[in-house]
């Protein structure tokens, strides 16, 4: 096997594992009630974060961090929670299916494990997969503007819900866009932690 192919296979199946590990036994049990999606979360984030961050920390050299500074990581903060409150007023203005669905699994359950999910544990999951790793051995396989294409689609199907689906393939295009920009998993998780902080408070109000 292409060595560079292997090198993006072994993170997938690597996390495809863990959330077979995780997702089975939940499977058999309803103690976790409405909260399960989440308590999902928090769990394979637990079990994923080490690995995840090996293979990035395996991937240093290969990057090169542009300095930034607080007013660079505020806009792009910005624009993440712009993003969401826009998409959010679209989709329920369109009547997009599956939309009330998934606002109700992921920001009606209980508020502190809301915060800890919505605001830690699923951007760091998914922003050290999808953009940390994944997006970055892309490049080693195809071009710059392919691997954010094709990151940006994983992303998008890996929601498995139409509305979000869109929601995800837009906003990881402009979240891999960060990667490359700015050389850090650190640009992408702010603009994802900002995302999901727009949506809940737009819940709570």
């Amino acid at each position: 096997m292409n060595g560079r192919v292997q090198r993006i296979l072994i993170p997938f199946f690597y996390c495809l594992a863990v959330a077979c590990l995780v997702e089975i036994p939940l499977a058999q049990t309803d103690m976790f009630g409405e909260d399960v999606i989440l308590w999902d979360t928090l769990f394979r984030t637990i079990l994923a974060m080490p690995g995840l961050w090996y293979f990035y920390r395996e991937d240093q050299q290969l990057r090169v961090e542009v300095k930034w500074d607080f007013t660079v990581m505020a806009k792009l903060a910005a624009v993440g929670a712009i993003a969401s409150i826009v998409f959010r007023i679209l989709f329920e203005f369109i009547g997009m299916p599956g939309y009330e669905s998934v606002e109700q699994n992921l920001l009606s359950g209980n508020p502190m494990l809301q915060i800890i999910v919505l605001l830690a544990a699923s951007p760091m999951l998914e922003e050290f997969f999808f953009r940390g790793v994944l997006y970055g051995r892309l490049k080693e396989v195809v071009s710059v503007n392919h691997a954010i294409w094709i990151s940006a689609l994983g992303f998008g199907l890996y929601h498995a819900n139409l509305s979000q689906g869109i929601y995800g393939f837009l906003m990881g295009l402009f979240l891999a866009w960060t990667m490359e920009k700015f050389q850090t998993v650190k640009a992408p998780i702010a603009v994802h932690i900002a995302s999901n902080l727009a949506a809940m408070c737009m819940e709570w109000i």
